[in-house]
């Protein structure tokens, strides 16, 4: 009977170690991140164009921001009906989630009454270890009304026009560099 125990308390010991060593390797991971720098050309001329480059990447951004004030303005009538949507769906979630809390609670009492010594003689020897039925999922989240706006934001209004990439290609144009580097910002190797 010690032994049996001896035996499992050793497995587990190995794969606990093992986890460990796992998630110490993740740890360990280089991040690496990409820097973009713009270099403007050094003539007047070329200047001159970054500025005209630049005040079309405003101009871009300023029309983009206001369509998407638009587009949110224009969903805010819809924000309400999704909202009550999302709180049944949530009331839902929530009783399928306390049946499964009960469901777990009920076999965790099942398997105390399974392994007791003075209930069951063989409590010790059981070829499936651990509860049978796994822990029910984390809790639903209840809905607010400006995670519902939010979330219809992204759906439907574009938040990204494509300005930056316009402005990357005029700039090259005006004769401008864009240089790319990548450069190591966390668990560097050596060198």
């Amino acid at each position: 009977m010690n032994l049996d125990r001896t035996i499992m308390q050793s497995r587990r010991r190995r794969i606990l170690a093992a986890a460990a060593t796992l998630l110490l390797a993740a740890c360990a991971t280089p991040r690496y991140e990409t820097r973009v720098q713009l270099v403007p050309p050094a003539d007047a001329a070329g200047q001159a164009c970054v500025a005209a480059c630049e005040a079309q990447r405003i101009t871009c951004q300023d029309a983009c921001q206001a369509r998407y004030h638009e587009c949110a303005k224009a969903l805010e009538p819809q924000v309400e009906a999704h909202y009550l949507d999302a709180l049944k769906q949530y009331e839902i979630d929530l009783r399928r989630y306390a049946t499964e809390l009960r469901r777990y609670e009920i076999q965790l009492q099942f398997e105390w009454m399974h392994r007791h010594p003075f209930i069951h003689p063989w409590w010790w020897w059981d070829p499936w270890p651990g509860p049978h039925y796994p822990p029910p999922e984390p809790s639903p989240t209840m809905p607010t009304r400006e995670s519902v706006r939010a979330q219809l934001e992204k759906t439907h209004c574009q938040d990204d026009c494509g300005c930056l990439p316009a402005y990357d290609a005029c700039f090259i144009a005006c004769g401008g560099q864009r240089v790319t580097e990548t450069v190591c910002v966390k668990n560097c190797p050596r060198q």
